[in-house]
């Protein structure tokens, strides 16, 4: 982890609004009118969810979870591990 110099700001590529979904609204604080952009929900998800959270949202947006994943350093090991198997898994036929 870096200390010093210029923090790396990591420009959101899924920017849509959406409606959160009833099973993560716990995680979500800073919502207009019930929705908020869909990687910032992915990001809360992943950094505050428990393993089913995790699996339900990945169930939900395959895609935008794994690009999530591995542009955001700070998100713990162990979820990267899962979603980057269930994607592994997801590809083999």
């Amino acid at each position: 982890m870096r200390t010093t110099g210029e923090p790396k700001r990591i420009k959101m590529i899924y920017k849509e609004w959406i409606e959160v979904p009833e099973p993560f609204r716990k995680f979500i604080w800073s919502t207009l009118d019930g929705k908020v952009p869909l990687e910032e929900m992915i990001l809360k998800v992943l950094t505050y969810g428990k393993f089913e959270d995790i699996k339900r949202l990945y169930g939900m947006y395959p895609e935008e979870t794994l690009s999530v994943v591995e542009r955001y350093p700070d998100i713990k090991r162990g979820v990267k591990y899962w979603v980057k198997r269930w994607a592994r898994e997801r590809r083999i036929p």
